[in-house]
């Protein structure tokens, strides 16, 4: 009889009542309620990628619901507003309705990949999606993660895709435990399978089948891990994988709406043995848990609906929480190249739940990631202290400043020294613009007296006079007032015309540069200046013809004579921005110095 069958076993894919026509699978049911705007629909907050679920036109064919004020339509509203899952036993239009709702952010005309994996919950998704979204390019995909004999179970999925006339992928994984335990293995496995079908067929959107049951699982196992907010905000219901959006129809629909859809519409369905397996948490979770939370709630208890409460409100706060930290973070953390860094004592006056995020947020930055006893470690490093982080990262804590760096960050590379224009430094997306000759004063007008040839003024007389245009933010650690521009007199242009090597580097042992506090060791004035150590090998370093530093933006430059004729000036900019002779002429750059 129609419903769940044991896996091997042939079901037809619908079973019509004698006499009766079998229903269209892409037909909408008459007078289903229309989707709220996608405005109304939730959106996911996601820091790092900066996305947010796409607006997209209200599904066709499903109806308006009535006039404003009529039943139908204000039961879609009380559905739309409901916190967590909805009550059980709802009706074919009022499940499709509620698809309709989650999809509404999905464009019309577009692809959408449909995972099914013959079950119950993936079969009722993708039917109603059929249902609910006649207007998407419907695509199945399979996945076979070889852990058990699963013939029955693609043929299951495979004879939907016929019945639906959408386009069937098949897909095989090898599952590494990796020691996360089979389940957690597995799952990786399906997802990554699913994003690499996504992106080898343009696939922006791709529907799973979790339902609120499964969410209420979720909850548990995670707060029994010890999770924090974010954990107990369980599975969103669009969720963003570099660009594409995963979307989870079903996450307010109870399990035995679904069972009695497949019962209902005459759907063939297999079942998963590991789902009763005592062995797999999951399992224990739903058959012993879950019966034992709805005995303690006493009464009509229904500790589903509950655990889903908790999710959507735990989000709401996260969403809320991580959306202070990133504004916080924009305007206390500084960016060099591919380096992060953030003064300890601002860090200190914001409250832990900010300053948390904010940590994360650097370290998802870098390739890195970090837990809460993480974050407590990395709050706890003393000055001179490191830390190794998961995801191949490095923290360091010293002058003040804690900075994070990818694990085997390059120092910064040579180039030559660009004279008169443009030296690109492509690892901090910053230029270094080199000025020669010195710019001199126009010539007096005929008939005016000629005290001689105009001269360039003295070092000190411009040596505090920035030069025209943005300049590039200070590195890490250094004081706002520094400067990132350097004035240099005769004897430097003089090298200059004589075509002697300069260039700019990175650091190296043994650096020196005689400033106005004496001769010192370069790492004693980045260390002076609060350089986080994971951001020294990225500041640059101009160098003369003897490969001695110059100038350090920002930290030093070298001591030279205040009363000497001013004969270069060099600066540091974001990339991009034109010198002044190349913004007044649109003069080509010249070439490196040799």
């Amino acid at each position: 009889m129609p419903g769940t069958a044991e896996p091997g076993s042939a079901v037809p894919a619908r079973a019509p009542e004698p006499g009766s026509a079998a229903p269209s699978a892409r037909e909408p049911p008459p007078a289903t309620p229309g989707p709220p705007s996608p405005a109304a629909s939730e959106r996911s907050l996601h820091l790092a990628a900066g996305d947010d679920p796409v607006s997209g036109p209200a599904p066709p064919g499903t109806g308006t619901g009535g006039t404003d004020g009529a039943p139908a339509e204000r039961a879609e509203r009380a559905a739309g507003e409901r916190i967590g899952a909805l009550p059980a036993g709802l009706t074919r239009d009022a499940l499709v309705a509620e698809v309709a709702r989650a999809l509404a952010a999905v464009p019309s005309g577009v692809g959408l990949l449909a995972a099914v994996s013959g079950g119950p919950d993936s079969t009722t998704m993708v039917h109603l999606v059929s249902l609910a979204r006649p207007d998407v390019d419907l695509e199945i995909v399979h996945v076979r993660h070889g852990l058990r004999d699963d013939a029955a179970d693609a043929a299951v999925a495979a004879a939907h895709a016929a019945e639906l006339e959408a386009r069937y992928t098949e897909v095989r994984v090898e599952v590494r435990d990796g020691g996360r335990g089979q389940e957690a293995a597995a799952r990786a496995a399906r997802y990554d399978a699913l994003l690499r079908r996504a992106d080898a067929g343009g696939f922006a959107w791709v529907a799973v089948g979790h339902t609120a049951d499964d969410q209420a699982e979720t909850v548990l196992l995670n707060l029994v891990r010890g999770a924090g907010l974010r954990g107990l905000g369980g599975m969103r219901p669009v969720r963003t994988a570099g660009r594409v959006r995963i979307v989870r129809p079903l996450l307010r629909i109870r399990r035995s709406d679904v069972a009695a859809f497949v019962a209902g519409e005459g759907l063939t369905a297999v079942a998963d043995p590991t789902n009763r397996d005592p062995r797999q948490r999951r399992s224990r979770a739903r058959h012993e848990v879950l019966p034992l939370l709805e005995r303690l709630a006493g009464g009509p208890g229904d500790a589903v609906a509950s655990l889903n409460r908790l999710a959507e409100l735990a989000r709401t706060d996260t969403d809320a929480l991580d959306a202070l930290a990133a504004e916080h973070a924009a305007r206390l953390v500084v960016v060099w190249g591919r380096t992060r860094a953030i003064r300890r004592e601002l860090l200190r006056l914001l409250p832990r739940a900010l300053s948390a995020r904010i940590l994360r947020l650097m370290a998802a930055a870098v390739g890195g990631d970090l837990s809460a006893d993480a974050v407590a470690r990395v709050l706890a490093l003393a000055s001179g202290e490191a830390l190794h982080i998961t995801g191949s990262a490095l923290v360091s804590c010293g002058g003040g400043w804690l900075g994070f760096a990818p694990q085997g960050l390059r120092p910064l590379a040579r180039e030559p020294l660009i004279v008169p224009g443009t030296t690109p430094l492509t690892q901090l997306g910053l230029d270094v613009h080199v000025e020669w000759p010195w710019p001199l004063p126009p010539s007096p007008d005929p008939g005016q007296l000629d005290l001689g040839s105009p001269q360039p003024p003295t070092v000190a007389e411009v040596a505090d006079e920035p030069p025209p245009g943005l300049l590039a933010g200070v590195p890490p650690g250094v004081g706002p007032r520094a400067r990132m521009w350097a004035v240099f007199g005769a004897d430097v242009g003089q090298a200059l015309v004589r075509g002697d090597d300069f260039a700019v580097r990175a650091r190296r042992d043994g650096d020196r540069l005689r400033s106005s506090v004496g001769m010192r060791k370069l790492q004693d004035l980045l260390v002076d200046a609060h350089v986080p150590r994971v951001c020294r090998d990225l500041i640059p370093v101009v160098v003369d013809e003897r490969d001695e530093p110059l100038w350090v933006p920002g930290v030093a430059q070298r001591l030279c004579d205040g009363g000497a004729p001013a004969g270069v000036r060099m600066w540091l900019a974001p990339h991009g921005r034109p010198s002044r002779e190349q913004a007044a002429t649109g003069a080509e750059q010249g070439t490196p110095v040799r």
